[in-house]
């Protein structure tokens, strides 16, 4: 059948010449297959079909439409359309076809059979409409939705739920290929302090300096995430040899201690690396990151200046801190908690000034339990906001107790956390915490430490407070943290103690020496009064006093003792 005649026919079965302007005034492509020929050919297209793929009817007629196919067109969509021919039914797909000049456009098609008089198989008629521009959009949308979904919007760096699902799939891989892997787990040191001193917006800046460092070393197919805040992780999968998680870390643990430059500043960040290592530190995702992060928290916690590896004996210490978590509440409600005072001296006279208040566990199995074993454990669980008021209400009770019996009406001071100075309820705390004791305010002072000065909106208002109530306030361990001097100066302080850390090598250190005396020149002009830390040697006390610091704490003159103790000490009142 030659193809004028082919055309007569089909124009003969849709035997309205009206409908076919029609439908090509519509743009929609038509064309009719003939299922009882060789290969299904097109018998008949209109001027739709023309105009939509660039073929005109003399190139196409009696060819199968298959020339409208290429290298993304989706074959099992094919398949749908060769099925429904073979069935004899309708369907849809919509899928990419190609232009006589190669270009690509998104094909809608609609198949139908059109049943010969007999009831038999005739022809199928198919409508083409180009959506291109509906699925450009839709793609669009999908590929935003999926920017979303999968990665992390400051970074561009994959999310967390994502970057499991990698990792679960490369593990697998790994183990079919008898390979290691290793997750290395990073997060920066007090990165809250640098959103509170140069606003979120550097913050996200320094975050994503961070994560452009980590991507430019590693391969373009690494996987890596940022999970939250400051934390990001990297799997490094299918390794033949372990030494290369090595190399790996410490390169890129050189590259970030590098200097970030922010809002045209430099500024330098501190981090914990942990890595954990597949199969033998856990056969799972949620095992490796959980490995990965006790590792970076110990890296952390012991200030390591290396990436750290998992090892189990930091479950041991996991459990054993799960374990004190449990036992706080139990402990203070039993009345395991006690208070030591620690003295404090004035230089010039060799008196009395003030004494600190420090808690104590007495552990019924481990016995006088140091405050730095379960301290960081009740900030982190909260129960410190509990802990704290106990201290606060048992110092000042002491402390009126004490001048009461005729004692000298000496400060006592009490440490606060940071968890604890941001609760609300913390300034009426304090005020409930005087009116029970009958404590006058201006026999208690509050140490806040020096990390706390980076939030000074909030501890502004709330030193003000205080300090209205007549309540004096010490900024403790001065020279560890990054305040501000602008803070120092603004905020309503009076006492600077410095931490022992300056006075550990004096005098035999004239680096030390002159770092201590500039911090006691800073104190006194400023007007407030210094103390200095961890004073253990007759040298270190001559080398303050020669050096107009006001006081000393430490053991040269006494460690923290027991209330009894203390009670008899303040008979004697002098050294």
């Amino acid at each position: 059948m030659d193809k004028e005649v082919c055309y007569s026919r089909m124009e003969s079965i849709i035997d309205s010449s009206a409908l076919l302007r029609s439908i090509d005034a519509m743009g929609v492509g038509m064309a009719i297959i003939d299922p009882n020929l060789k290969d299904n050919p097109l018998v008949y297209v209109n001027r739709g079909f023309e105009q939509i793929t660039g073929y005109s009817r003399e190139e196409v007629l009696m060819r199968n439409g298959g020339f409208l196919y290429g290298e993304e067109t989706d074959r099992r969509l094919v398949n749908i359309i060769q099925k429904a021919i073979q069935e004899n039914r309708m369907d849809k797909v919509t899928f990419k076809n190609y232009k006589k000049d190669g270009s690509s456009f998104w094909n809608q098609f609609i198949i139908s059979p059109v049943p010969d008089p007999d009831g038999k198989p005739g022809y199928f008629v198919g409508l083409q409409f180009d959506v291109t521009e509906e699925m450009e959009e839709r793609n669009a949308s999908d590929q935003k939705m999926r920017q979303l979904s999968y990665f992390d919007p400051v970074t561009g760096l994959l999310n967390m739920n994502r970057f499991k699902e990698v990792v679960r799939s490369e593990l697998a891989a790994t183990e079919s290929e008898h390979k290691t892997a290793a997750i290395l787990r990073i997060n920066l040191n007090k990165f809250r302090y640098i959103n509170e001193s140069y606003g979120e917006g550097a913050g996200n800046e320094l975050l994503a300096r961070v994560g452009e460092r980590i991507r430019a070393y590693f391969s373009e197919d690494t996987p890596i995430c940022r999970s939250f805040a400051d934390d990001f992780i990297i799997l490094l999968p299918r390794l033949d040899d372990p030494l290369h998680i090595h190399r790996a870390a410490s390169g890129l643990n050189e590259l970030l201690k590098q200097p970030y430059t922010v809002l045209g500043e430099e500024i330098g960040v501190g981090f914990g690396m942990g890595i954990s290592i597949f199969p033998d530190d856990g056969g799972d995702v949620p095992v490796l990151l959980k490995h990965a992060e006790l590792a970076m928290k110990e890296a952390k916690g012991a200030s390591l200046g290396d990436p750290h590896y998992f090892d189990y004996y930091l479950m041991d210490k996991l459990l054993e801190r799960v374990q004190i978590e449990k036992k706080l509440p139990r402990a203070l409600a039993v009345g395991e908690f006690e208070l030591f005072y620690q003295p404090k001296v004035d230089l010039a006279t060799r008196t009395l000034t003030g004494l600190e208040a420090l808690i104590r566990w007495n552990d019924p199995a481990q016995g006088l339990v140091s405050p730095a074993s379960f301290i960081p454990i009740a900030e982190e669980s909260g129960f410190i906001v509990e802990l704290g008021e106990w201290v606060l209400w048992e110092a000042c009770r002491t402390n009126k107790r004490w001048q009461d019996a005729g004692y000298p009406k000496l400060p006592v001071s009490v440490n606060v956390s940071a968890v604890q100075f941001r609760h609300p309820q913390f300034v009426r705390t304090v005020e409930a915490v005087l009116e029970q004791t009958g404590l006058e305010p201006r026999y208690l002072e509050l140490e806040v430490t020096e990390s706390l000065l980076n939030d000074p909106v909030l501890i502004k208002d709330r030193l003000d407070s205080l300090e209205q109530r007549g309540i004096s306030l010490s900024v403790d361990d001065f020279g560890t943290g990054y305040s501000s001097i602008y803070y120092l100066k603004e905020l309503p302080l009076q006492v600077l103690k410095i931490d022992r850390t300056f006075v550990r090598n004096t005098p035999a250190s004239p680096r030390d020496n002159s770092l201590l005396l500039s911090i006691i020149q800073l104190g006194k002009s400023l007007g407030l009064t210094v103390l200095a830390e961890g004073v253990e040697t007759k040298e270190q006390f001559d080398f303050l006093r020669q050096h107009d610091c006001d006081q000393i704490q430490g053991f040269y003159y006494s460690r923290p003792v027991d209330s009894e103790t203390m009670e008899e000490m303040l008979r004697i009142s002098r050294i």
